[in-house]
């Protein structure tokens, strides 16, 4: 059970690159403990080496998302070291370049769901009982504009991702309805796009990573009074779903 004098471990899926790493760097420079969750073992060791050389206080989680075993690995690991977890964030995602609607195919819509939705809510699932054991435990899943039905509404230009942006909005509806289920807990779930960041998932366009993880470090460390199921934006302001 976690006490006010311990240091708050954070956890982040797909944290070896991208947006995932910036906020772990950003966590870190904050004073938590942060675990950087990578699917591949090198790539996460070397993202630690980078951290560590910038006196922060970070180790690696080997964790495929996709993959029950990988899962359950990584929670008894957290289990043994530290007893309980504060902050899961779930980061990783993962973009296929689509056709449009009418022309998708089945494993284009389960590459998407494997990582986007089941990914998250099955590691959301096997973690829920060591945020329980937090005193202020936090739960942040990282989505896009593109799973808002609001945002293609009121959009001046068609978007044609519906794989992509289906499995964001199924993220969408869990972060909503897990924050309801918890309401009368310590955890708040909420949900947050970084934007369009300069990344691999977009080809390296859009604002910088220090922009786009400004929403998740926002949630990640909202205050016991914060709100918990809603939606914001990379400006860290509340959004219709």
């Amino acid at each position: 059970m976690a006490t006010n004098d311990n240091k708050k471990i954070v956890l982040i899926t797909g944290a070896n690159k991208g947006i995932g790493f910036e906020v772990a760097r950003q966590l870190a420079q904050k004073g938590f403990q942060v675990l950087l969750g990578s699917r591949d073992e090198q790539r996460g060791k070397k993202a630690v080496e980078q951290l560590l050389s910038e006196n922060l206080s970070v180790s690696l989680i080997q964790i495929d998302v996709t993959n029950q075993t990988s899962i359950d690995a990584a929670v008894n690991e957290i289990t043994n070291k530290y007893g309980y977890l504060d902050i899961l964030i779930n980061n990783s995602g993962i973009y296929i370049k689509e056709p449009r609607p009418s022309q998708l195919t089945l494993d284009i819509f389960q590459d998407n769901f494997n990582v986007n939705f089941f990914g998250a809510f099955f590691v959301t699932k096997s973690f829920l009982p060591l945020i329980r054991k937090s005193l202020s435990g936090r739960i942040v899943n990282v989505t896009s504009a593109l799973g808002s039905i609001y945002f293609h509404e009121t959009c001046k230009q068609s978007y044609f991702h519906l794989a992509y942006s289906a499995s964001k909005a199924s993220l969408n509806m869990f972060t909503y309805q897990l924050a309801q289920e918890l309401k009368n807990t310590n955890i708040k779930v909420n949900t947050c796009t970084p934007g369009l960041t300069a990344t691999e998932l977009t080809n390296f366009h859009g604002h910088s990573v220090e922009i786009g993880a400004k929403s998740t470090v926002f949630l990640a460390t909202l205050p016991d009074d914060g709100p918990t199921g809603k939606y914001f934006n990379e400006n860290c302001q509340e959004e219709k779903w």
